[in-house]
């Protein structure tokens, strides 16, 4: 062979190789999001705001961005291609400080505070059971809040979401739907 048909032979070489890098068998990555809920009566700017400092942590295994699954054999897992749009205590955290300050009788501030919030993520995850598919959404959160003035009270909220379809999107609303059990009970509880 010349060098002059070596060339589009090396060039189509090259075009081959390279396709590779454009494609992926890896599933693509969706980004799911939480919101905090939605107070029906904002009573106005109270007189005075109760100024908490929150901290949100989360059990070893439950610290990730991950969509975590746990089937019942225990094996802690993952959604392939969905996540979270922070890792599960900062998400949390967020969340929990836009639910207070929607209510008008909170500030959510990180020194100096009148009381302190202060709450670990026991279980935030599907459970798959022995099937593989989802079938509900566990969500445990427990701690303490405590006030200078007053005896520091238990936390414990738990939602437990039957999962109807073994969907990311009915999955996700689970999550939120257990999310506003346990704001609300929580609300309830400050």
């Amino acid at each position: 062979m010349t060098n002059l048909t070596r060339l589009p032979l090396l060039g189509l070489l090259l075009l081959t190789a390279c396709g590779g890098l454009t494609t992926s068998d890896k599933p693509v990555t969706r980004t799911w999001m939480l919101m905090p809920i939605e107070q029906s009566i904002r009573t106005g700017v109270a007189e005075t705001a109760t100024t908490i400092e929150l901290s949100v942590t989360a059990v070893p295994g439950l610290d990730t961005d991950r969509i975590l699954t746990l089937s019942g054999d225990a094996e802690l897992n993952h959604f392939t291609g969905a996540r979270w749009a922070e890792h599960t205590p900062e998400l949390l955290r967020s969340l929990i400080a836009r639910t207070l300050q929607g209510t008008d009788n909170f500030d959510v501030v990180s020194n100096q505070a009148d009381c302190d919030l202060s709450l670990e993520v026991q279980k935030f995850f599907a459970y798959t059971g022995s099937s593989g598919n989802a079938s509900e959404v566990q969500i445990e959160i427990n701690g303490q809040y405590s006030c200078r003035s007053e005896k520091s009270k238990p936390i414990y909220l738990q939602a437990t979401i039957s999962v109807q379809e073994d969907r990311m999107s009915t999955i996700v609303a689970a999550f939120q739907t257990g999310i506003n059990k346990v704001f609300d009970d929580l609300l309830g509880i400050l």
